[in-house]
């Protein structure tokens, strides 16, 4: 196989165009609990990177029987591949990761630990229990937590603040919900959004209101909780339209979103990561458009 091609197709079992919002992830668990820019937080971005892609590449692997009756294009069942490759690649990528956050970040073993377990979990369930989405927002939950608690190792902060685990809540649900909607995708036309994933995917609107209350009262952070508040809702109305419209393309934008709703978080934690995370959320776009989100 050609290198590009091989490369191409590692790149798509990875979904590498939606790791800029497991950045923007670790940004706001990182900066909520008071780190600050630095090699840490280099090393934090680096290993979650590797968990997430080893994840995403062993879920081919779990579906590759599925794959081949359902989505005959994924690299698998497309030949682009070996299904023992995929299982040895994954592996490989979802060990490196775990092995740089436990050995070279602060973060809590145990945080790790259920990261790593979770990603496992859902790779194994998700086509065998409805109840395998909330796990799929968990592991996007234990990212913000795994960044929080090595920013509170290395700034000697006990315990994580109340709004991060808040937002590490309502992302369980979000991504939940999205979940619930993506499971159809592979029928490729648009969806009515029931009442449960709607109310779910709306939950990001709520989220500048609680990084903005646990922030210092200063006059400035009024404003910019109602620029988040109101740019959060046009995002999520976008996000709705693509779905109705067709539903991998509305699968796309909610990934990107996060990166959009996590901007609007950190924005009163640090500004230049916010500025960050909002470059992610146009980055998971732009990549999109070259490497499917899903």
């Amino acid at each position: 196989m050609p290198i590009l091609s091989l490369l191409r197709t590692i790149l798509v079992l990875g979904r590498i165009s939606n790791l800029p919002t497991v950045w923007t992830n670790v940004a706001v668990g990182w900066f909520l609990t008071g780190g600050s820019w630095g090699p840490d937080l280099g090393w934090l971005l680096f290993g979650t990177s590797l968990v997430y892609v080893g994840g995403m590449t062993l879920n081919d692997a779990f579906d590759a029987a599925w794959d081949r009756d359902h989505a005959p294009a994924r690299p698998i069942p497309a030949g682009r591949i070996a299904e023992r490759s995929v299982w040895i690649l994954g592996t490989l990528q979802l060990s490196a990761g775990a092995g740089v956050l436990l050995v070279v970040t602060t973060a809590h073993p145990a945080l790790v630990g259920g990261l790593v377990v979770a990603v496992l979990l859902y790779n194994w369930l998700h086509k065998r229990w409805a109840g395998s989405v909330l796990l799929m927002g968990l592991c996007r939950a234990l990212v913000y937590l795994a960044a929080g608690s090595a920013a509170a190792a290395r700034t000697g902060t006990e315990g994580l603040p109340a709004a991060l685990l808040v937002l590490a809540g309502g992302a369980v649900l979000y991504i939940a919900g999205l979940t619930l909607v993506a499971r159809s995708e592979h029928l490729g036309e648009g969806a009515r959004l029931r009442l449960l994933p709607r109310l779910m995917l709306m939950l990001p609107v709520l989220f500048p209101l609680v990084s903005q209350r646990a922030a210092p009262h200063l006059t400035i952070h009024y404003p910019l909780a109602v620029l988040g508040v109101v740019g959060v809702a046009a995002w999520l109305t976008i996000v709705r339209r693509a779905f109705a419209e067709r539903i991998p393309l509305g699968v796309g934008f909610a990934i990107a979103g996060i990166a959009f709703y996590d901007a609007s978080v950190v924005a009163f934690a640090d500004w230049p990561a916010a500025v960050a995370c909002l470059a992610c959320f146009v980055a998971a776009l732009g990549l999109q458009r070259v490497v499917p989100a899903t």
